[in-house]
Parts: structure tokens; sequence; C-alpha cells
């Protein structure tokens, strides 16, 4: 009779924790990554090269840049998405669009 009671009165804190429990366990599971960020690092200035994803290497910071030359410099590429994804079928100029003021000469 008391063990009836007891579940009664404590039902909804039981659901509760539950809950809790089993939405904690898949934010555990989430990977947070960090944005990635590429440095090209080519002499190449020939149409198509800046597109060339063998033409960028990772860096763990950004590199000093320019404000004036022919080449990019960097570009930080989102979490969850690719340098590839972001530069592929692009022109030279496009791709220098993307990250406007920084160039390298």
């Amino acid at each position: 009779m008391k063990t009836i009671h007891f579940l009664r009165t404590h039902f909804l804190l039981m659901a509760a924790i539950l809950t809790a429990g089993i939405t904690m366990s898949f934010k555990m599971t989430e990977k947070t990554t960090a944005d990635s960020i590429y440095t090209y690092n080519s002499d190449k200035v020939t149409e198509g090269s800046f597109a060339n994803t063998a033409n960028w290497m990772v860096v763990s910071s950004a590199p000093s840049c320019q404000s004036t030359g022919n080449r990019p410099c960097n570009i930080v590429v989102p979490a969850g998405q690719t340098l590839a994804s972001q530069i592929a079928g692009l022109n030279n100029s496009q791709v220098l669009a993307i990250n406007p003021t920084e160039r390298k000469p």
C-alpha cells in the first residue's frame, strides 16, 4: 500500500527525470566541429587554379594577408562543409570575391 502511494505521488518526478536522462544522452553524442581555415599555397594564377583544392592547405590560424595582390589569401570553411563545396566550379575572380579584402602578392 505504501509502495503504490509512493509511486502515485512521485510518478511525474520519475517521468521528468527519465525524459531528461534520455535527452541528455542524445545531446552528449552530438559532435561540435570548428570552422576550417584554408590558405592558398601556390604561385599559380592561371584560370581555374584558385578553384583547385590541391592548391590550398589547412592552417591552424589565419595567415597575415595584404589588401592587394593577384592571389587569394585564405578562405574560412564553416564546420560541416568542405573546401570543395565552397569553390568547386568557380572561376578565379569568383574565388577572389569570397574574401575580397585579403590577398597574396
